[in-house]
């Protein structure tokens, strides 16, 4: 497809979603994929490397949350299991007044987000890396945060554990999820009551340009959570709540 016809095409599906998108965030977006597949070829960050699945499958997959959810300015958002930037870096690079923290638990992956953010010239974003049961229990980041986001591949129950540890009391924690998550969210009830999270809002569509269905859950944080969450590292996922 080439930069051009990426950048065209990118311009093109955030037309059609009404978000805006100015040249320069263009730009950032072109350089980040021209990074993303440069450093795929010795380290293995994704198995989406064709331009028009990346913009599709990373790009407008990570900020079509923008259509149902507003992020203020001064706002801060942690990103958990952020992985190769996603949905972080792009959110980032749409939200330049919003500040975010990524973490990930592979110091190799955080070298590459550091690069990118040094490239796309971000001022808006920290990397962190940690494991987040860790993290969740220092006092820096423990229900510091407006919003948390997380596409992150792990059952839902164990995603709550990890990620609401990091929201304020009447924050959102927003999971990305590729299927309606009917039976996961049936399954998290234990863990929603334990970690003090309700399930605010459902939105199902369809991803643009393919036949993959997306689900986005946000849940509001209603009270502190109390000190055992999250439990020890590998816990939460071998025996989720």
């Amino acid at each position: 497809m080439g930069k051009i016809l990426m950048k065209e095409y990118l311009k093109k599906l955030t037309c059609d979603l009404d978000i805006q998108m100015t040249e320069y965030q263009l730009q950032q977006f072109a350089l980040f994929y021209d990074h993303l597949l440069k450093i795929n070829k010795v380290m293995n960050l994704t198995a989406i490397t064709e331009e028009k699945d990346v913009v599709i499958k990373h790009f407008i997959d990570s900020i079509s949350i923008m259509k149902y959810f507003t992020f203020s300015d001064s706002m801060s958002v942690i990103d958990v299991g952020t992985g190769a930037g996603f949905p972080g870096i792009p959110l980032a690079i749409m939200f330049p007044q919003v500040n975010f923290t990524l973490v990930d638990s592979l110091n190799k992956r955080i070298h590459f987000l550091d690069d990118v953010i040094k490239i796309c010239d971000l001022l808006n974003v920290e990397t962190i890396h940690s494991r987040v049961e860790d993290l969740g229990h220092n006092e820096k980041y423990r229900e510091k945060y407006d919003v948390c986001v997380s596409r992150a591949v792990a059952n839902l129950s164990t995603l709550l554990e990890y990620c609401s540890p990091f929201v304020k009391v009447d924050g959102i924690f927003i999971s990305y999820k590729s299927l309606s998550a009917e039976e996961e969210l049936e399954k998290s009830m234990a863990a929603q009551k334990k970690l003090s999270c309700e399930l605010e809002e459902k939105i199902i569509f369809n991803l643009q340009d393919t036949e993959y269905q997306r689900t986005y859950l946000l849940f509001r944080k209603k009270d502190k959570l109390i000190h055992k969450y999250p439990r020890q590292a590998g816990i939460p996922k071998k025996s989720p709540l």
